[in-house]
């Protein structure tokens, strides 16, 4: 199988925290859809004749583009790839656009998992990330996605933020599990040097750095605590880190990058995966629209080694449920890759993981760890 990610590189305005590129002149959008077009035509031979599975429209604000653009961009997929029969196909959306009527073109194109940001359920909270929507057009637009007839939502929420006691975490987290969503995404607020948030907090106060969870993890357990103890209630078990769903309601997309899987990423700044090479597109609207006007993209592609290979496989495997499979370690990359695997496991604190049918998998206090103990198994092609 194969996955497809569409960039749609425009926003009403910036998010405070985030650090994707995206741009608020919608007047270049037309010229957008075009240029699109063109590269899914240019790039149709990359899958190597592989089914599609998954088609993933992602920001940026999909949202803004009209249904009728959207269309245009699944014809010619249709038109240069072989799209499979039963398809996951996801659409990133903001609360203040989930409107009955777009949501009803959605289904009709052919849409049947939406991803909204919601961020919380806290206007205090939305006011302080810089956000459009309010709580009440999330719930508003959770409702609205169900009377489409889109029975797959997933939501996103953002936890770690210090002006956020636990008592307001915790509400937002009863708000969002008492909805009917199958699919939620919690991710730890981080200051990106990019971002708006930063610049703002930061180079004006360095001790404002602890926004994130950077300065102070104990806010961001303490979130990710409440979390688990609210989700072991509910029928939704953790897949992924950052990443919880009703069983079959497993995001095919992302689990595609999780495992390996080719993938295409169209559209300003997505990255491409070939199994061998990566690739990614010029981060301008501008630069990117020339390109393909004449006829070429505008991309930088990076040769992968057998170290990157290893290291990308220990950095994504670990984070999920399934875990490190070892076995496949050895088959695909050797002795000396197993060999250092297998003896920096055996270094670790025996209560940060356990081995089951030879798979390596973070017990709760290891994914508190995660990223220390991602970096013990890294390889070094140096050593």
């Amino acid at each position: 199988m194969s996955a497809v990610y569409i960039h749609f590189p425009y926003c009403n305005s910036k998010c405070l925290y985030c650090n994707f590129y995206s741009e608020t002149n919608l007047n270049t959008q037309k010229r957008f859809i075009r240029a699109l077009q063109k590269e899914i035509e240019l790039r149709s031979g990359e899958l190597r004749k592989d089914t599609v599975k998954t088609i993933y429209f992602g920001g940026g604000t999909p949202s803004l583009t009209p249904v009728k653009d959207m269309a245009l961009i699944v014809e010619a997929l249709k038109r240069h790839f072989k799209i499979a029969a039963q398809i996951e196909f996801t659409v990133e959306i903001n609360p203040e656009q989930a409107t009955p009527d777009f949501l009803r073109a959605l289904r009709k194109l052919g849409v049947n998992r939406i991803s909204m940001g919601v961020q919380s359920f806290d206007d205090r909270i939305l006011h302080f990330l810089g956000r459009r929507h309010t709580a009440q057009q999330a719930l508003e637009g959770i409702r609205h996605i169900r009377e489409a007839e889109i029975d797959n939502i997933s939501i996103d929420l953002i936890y770690g933020i210090i002006i956020r006691g636990g008592d307001e975490w915790l509400h937002d987290l009863e708000v969002a599990l008492s909805q009917s969503i199958q699919h939620l995404s919690a991710y730890a607020l981080t200051l990106e040097e990019n971002s708006i948030l930063y610049k703002e907090l930061v180079q004006k106060n360095p001790a404002a750095y602890q926004v994130g969870k950077d300065m102070d993890e104990n806010i961001a357990l303490r979130d990710m605590n409440l979390l688990l103890q609210q989700i072991a209630n509910t029928p939704f078990k953790r897949y992924e880190i950052s990443n919880f769903a009703v069983p079959g309601y497993e995001s095919k997309h992302n689990s595609a990058y999780w495992d390996g899987t080719p993938y295409l990423g169209l559209g300003p700044s997505a990255h491409s995966f070939d199994g061998a090479t990566r690739s990614w597109n010029v981060s301008s609207i501008e630069t990117y629209c020339k390109a393909l006007e004449s006829g070429e993209g505008s991309f930088e592609v990076e040769d992968l080694s057998l170290t990157d290979h290893y290291n990308e496989r220990i950095l994504l495997t670990i984070r999920t449920a399934k875990g490190i499979d070892l076995k496949k370690i050895e088959e695909q990359f050797g002795e000396v890759y197993f060999t250092h695997l297998m003896n920096e496991i055996a270094l670790l604190n025996k209560a940060w993981y356990q081995i089951e049918n030879d798979h390596l998998i973070l017990t709760e206090a290891g994914v508190a760890l995660t990223d220390h103990i991602t970096v013990q198994l890294l390889y070094d092609s140096i050593m």
